[in-house]
């Protein structure tokens, strides 16, 4: 393998295999399994609920909602807590909701809805937090400017979105991971590819000012990861 930093000078538009419907419910339901982990254990989760805390949010949506691990953390730490939240998980896979119910159990402080992230079916200021936590990679500019437009639209408080930072360590750290840890062939296709396609902190700011938020801020986090916000 050679990484170059050549190589990252610009983000690269590429589907992954996980973009499309898959022939095989249990393939894909393995490599949420490695996403899992790497949010649990290598710093994925930790931007959404560090970030959810300093903002103080008590109903959240999370678009591109996966298998709704983190979701499904944050439900069971406001169970320890006994605190107020409600999460609504969405996303526009059929596939991704089935493994997202069965992998929660259907907490009840989880519902579940099948919507494009690109047109919310909520009206304005509807929960104190949109957030997104690593999918805005998967859009390109003119669909990642939609999206975060949305996740303004429907925020009271401030839209979150986390994600891997595109670097050349970043890329490494993702090739090596889905070699040492897993056989799965769409974790080995995807999670390189993940960083290769993801945003830089400045290209992450650009796409929020084009997508009018008043005072756009990136929090950068351990691992290549970052969270941005409204203020």
């Amino acid at each position: 393998m050679i990484v170059a930093d050549g190589l990252f000078a610009g983000r690269i538009s590429a589907r992954e295999l996980m973009d499309d419907p898959l022939d095989s419910l249990c393939e894909l339901e393995g490599t949420m399994r490695d996403v899992e982990f790497q949010n649990a254990w290598l710093g994925g989760a930790a931007p959404a609920l560090r970030e959810l805390d300093r903002i103080g949010a008590t109903t959240v949506l999370d678009v591109a909602t996966g298998s709704a691990d983190i979701p499904h953390a944050l439900a069971r730490r406001a169970d320890r807590r006994r605190s107020e939240l409600s999460i609504t998980c969405l996303d526009c896979s059929a596939q991704m909701l089935a493994i997202a119910r069965k992998r929660t159990a259907e907490h009840p402080r989880l519902r579940f809805v099948q919507a494009d992230g690109g047109a919310l079916p909520f009206d304005d200021a509807s929960f104190d937090v949109a957030m997104c936590n690593l999918a805005l990679h998967h859009f390109d500019p003119p669909a990642a400017h939609q999206l975060l437009r949305e996740l303004r639209r429907v925020s009271r408080r401030s839209p979150l979105v986390t994600d891997v930072r595109r670097s050349p360590a970043a890329f490494a750290g993702a090739w090596a991971f889905s070699r040492l840890t897993t056989r799965n062939r769409i974790t080995r296709n995807d999670a390189p590819l993940s960083v290769r396609r993801a945003y830089t902190p400045a290209e992450a700011l650009a796409l929020a000012r084009e997508a009018e938020w008043a005072r756009p801020h990136v929090r950068s986090y351990p691992l290549f990861r970052m969270a941005l916000t409204d203020g």
